[in-house]
């Protein structure tokens, strides 16, 4: 007798399992997806769901791009001379007087930020933060990045993805505008600020299998994850490349037309008729751009900033920005940058 489908089911799984203990990242991603959308057709195929909670466990530190952030090593004392030149400039602008920073004393500050929201998400979890996708983790996050802006008098937006146009999946994210000063111009940048991106470009997550969910709940109803559609085309790679490492990019209209279309795409099932699908697709980066600005579909934080500083968080960019602590597997930490 030949095997039964549950059995047929589990040698895929076996397979998987043994091909995410391979050393070789490339080699390893690339077995990988090749037999999870096997795995996913054969489910689809049998009524199974595909969900595996040892497969998901084994599979959550392997990503689709290279997405490893950035280990900032803030210098403090340039960190101090940005913030004071920044209350400075905004007092000015709030006389009347125009005035902007450097791009320098921006990108230094915003570093900074997304570092200290880092080091708290690191602590806060208790994980690698340089392997895990904090995929959960949006919420604190943004509250962690939202909150020494709102200190320093930034203006800012506190976004969810659900509020940008076709989008039904809720991701907390947020922006913030600065006044840059270049050639004796002055002019505003918004950038967009998102330091659990991460948790949309895992390989588990990101391929066409995921349009194949066994499961009668959701058969036709289900689909990929943003990043298998940001990373289709160079310039969404180049693009989630930056977020991905950085934490932060500048909020132009190309920018906002990736971000926003990954989540806008996650919308495509089987069902989803070639009508549907062109609408969602044909979103500008204006009309992102749009929503992200529009004070009637903005929201509110899910952290006070006691909260935050109960959890460990530091709320305050004047205070000192240290290095982010690796978790190792056997419990130690030990601080990178040092």
């Amino acid at each position: 007798m030949g095997d039964s489908v549950e059995e047929k089911k589990q040698k895929y799984l076996n397979m998987m399992y043994q091909i995410l203990e391979m050393p070789n990242e490339n080699e390893k991603l690339e077995m990988f997806m090749h037999l999870y959308i096997s795995y996913s057709k054969f489910c689809y195929q049998h009524g199974l769901t595909t969900f595996d909670s040892e497969l998901s466990s084994k599979a959550k530190t392997l990503f689709i791009i290279e997405s490893r952030p950035l280990e900032y090593v803030i210098d403090n004392d340039k960190k101090q001379e940005a913030l004071y030149r920044l209350e400075n400039v905004l007092t000015n602008i709030k006389n009347g007087i125009p005035d902007g920073i450097s791009i320098e004393d921006a990108n230094l500050i915003l570093a900074a930020n997304v570092q200290n929201a880092r080091i708290g998400l690191s602590n806060y979890t208790e994980i690698d933060f340089f392997e895990e996708s904090l995929g959960g983790s949006c919420g604190i996050s943004q509250a962690a990045t939202v909150f020494p802006l709102l200190e320093l008098g930034v203006p800012v937006t506190i976004n969810n993805t659900s509020s940008l146009p076709d989008c039904v999946f809720r991701h907390a994210f947020a922006t913030c505008t600065l006044p840059i000063k270049n050639c004796n111009q002055i002019y505003e940048k918004q950038f967009l600020i998102d330091a659990t991106y991460r948790q949309f470009f895992l390989a588990i997550e990101c391929n066409e299998g995921q349009f194949f969910e066994g499961d009668s709940r959701f058969k036709d109803n289900t689909g990929p994850s943003a990043g298998y559609y940001v990373c289709k085309t160079s310039e969404g790679m180049a693009f989630a490349k930056e977020l991905l490492t950085k934490g932060y990019v500048e909020l132009t209209e190309h920018n906002a037309r990736i971000y926003g279309n990954g989540f806008s795409m996650e919308k495509i099932y089987l069902s989803t008729s070639l009508e549907d699908q062109q609408k969602i697709i044909s979103h500008t980066g204006k009309e992102y751009i749009d929503a992200i600005n529009n004070k009637n579909l903005q929201e509110t934080l899910d952290y006070t900033t006691e909260e935050l500083t109960e959890y460990g968080y530091n709320v305050s960019l004047h205070n000192q920005i240290g290095n982010i602590k690796r978790v190792t597997k056997d419990g130690i930490s030990s601080n990178i940058g040092k």
